[in-house]
C-alpha cells in the first residue's frame, strides 16, 4: 500500500500487513508497538533535598573554620538556618540535623574565640598604663616651713583633797542570757533525675540555644532523639519556657530568610506547633 507524501504523520499498513510509522515523507523502522519518533517518556522528579544539602556543605565548612573569629560563628548560624528549613520541608533529618549539630558546635567556638580575643586588648593596656605609671618618678615631697609657737604660761593648779575610799557591795552577778537557738533553714529536697531524664534536659537546652521550637515542636525533637514520649515531656516541662516568647523568635527568623504575610505567619507558627494565642503573640511581637 502506497501513502501520499501529503498524509501527515501517523501509524499505517505499509502494504505488507505491517503498521509502520509514516513520518509524512518516507516510512521509518518503527514497527508498531514502539514509540514514535522523537517521543520521550516523561522522567519523575526526585524529591528535593537542597536545602539539607546546603546545611550539611556549609555546617562542615563552619566546623573547619569554627577557630575564627566571628567568621566561623556567621557560617555555623547559616548552616542552623539551613538545617532549620531543611526540617520545614521535610527533607532527610539525617543531613538537617547533622548541618545544625556541626553549625552549633562552630558557631560556639567562634564565641568563645571572639570573646578570649576581646579580653586580649584590655589585660596589655591595662598592663602597659600600670607600667607606664611605674616608670614615672614619684613627686619630691616639698619641705615644710616649720613653726616656732611660744609655749603658753602654765595656769595654776588648784591642790583637790583626794576623796575618801569607801566600801563599796560587791556587784550582781546577771547570769548571761540563753543563746537563741540558730534557725537552721530546711532546704526542700529536690526530685532526683535519672540517667535519661538529666541527658533528655541537656538535649533540649542545647536546641534551645540555638533554634526556637514550640512545646510540641521540642518534644517531637526529643522523640527523634530516640528519647522516650515521658522522658521528653518531663524534660521539656522541667525547663519551665516562654512558649510565647519562643514563638516571637520563630517568627523572627523566618522573617530574616523569608517574606510572609501576617496570616502567612500565623498559620506557618501554628504549623510549627503553637497555639493560637502564642501565634498571634509572636507575629504581633516582630512588627505585624
Amino acid at each position: 500500500m502506497s501513502i501520499p507524501t501529503q498524509m501527515a504523520a501517523g501509524w499505517y499498513d505499509d502494504g505488507s500487513g505491517t503498521q509502520r510509522w509514516w513520518d509524512g515523507s518516507q516510512w521509518t523502522d518503527a514497527p508498531a508497538g514502539a514509540p514514535a519518533p522523537g517521543f520521550r517518556p516523561a522522567q519523575v522528579a526526585s524529591p528535593s533535598k537542597t536545602f539539607a544539602l546546603v546545611a550539611i556543605i556549609v555546617g562542615a565548612v563552619a566546623f573547619l573554620v569554627g577557630l575564627v573569629p566571628v567568621f566561623g560563628a556567621l557560617v555555623g548560624a547559616t548552616a542552623i538556618v539551613f538545617g532549620a528549613l531543611a526540617l520545614r520541608a521535610r527533607q532527610p533529618k539525617i543531613l538537617s540535623v547533622a548541618g545544625i549539630a556541626l553549625g552549633s558546635v562552630a558557631a560556639l567556638t567562634s564565641v568563645i574565640m571572639t570573646i578570649g580575643l576581646a579580653n586580649l586588648p584590655t589585660d596589655s593596656s591595662s598592663t602597659a598604663l600600670q607600667g607606664s605609671q611605674s616608670s614615672q618618678p614619684a613627686d619630691e615631697p616639698k619641705p615644710e616651713a616649720t613653726v616656732t609657737e611660744e609655749p603658753a604660761p602654765e595656769a595654776p593648779v588648784a591642790e583637790v583633797a583626794a576623796p575618801e575610799p569607801t566600801t563599796s557591795a560587791e556587784p550582781e552577778v546577771v547570769p548571761e542570757p540563753d543563746p537563741e537557738p540558730e534557725d537552721v533553714e530546711e532546704e526542700a529536697d529536690e526530685p532526683e533525675l535519672s540517667l535519661s531524664q538529666e541527658n533528655a534536659v541537656a538535649q533540649a537546652e542545647s536546641y534551645l540555644e540555638f533554634m526556637a521550637f514550640s512545646r510540641s515542636g521540642l518534644i517531637d525533637q526529643l522523640k527523634y532523639e530516640g528519647y522516650h514520649t515521658s522522658e521528653a515531656k518531663f524534660a521539656v516541662d522541667y525547663l519551665d519556657i516562654n512558649w510565647s516568647k519562643q514563638a516571637a523568635m520563630k517568627a523572627q527568623s523566618y522573617l530574616d530568610t523569608s517574606a510572609f504575610s501576617r496570616q502567612g505567619l500565623i498559620d506557618q507558627l501554628r504549623y510549627e506547633g503553637f497555639t493560637a494565642k502564642q501565634a498571634k503573640y509572636g507575629v504581633k511581637a516582630v512588627g505585624y
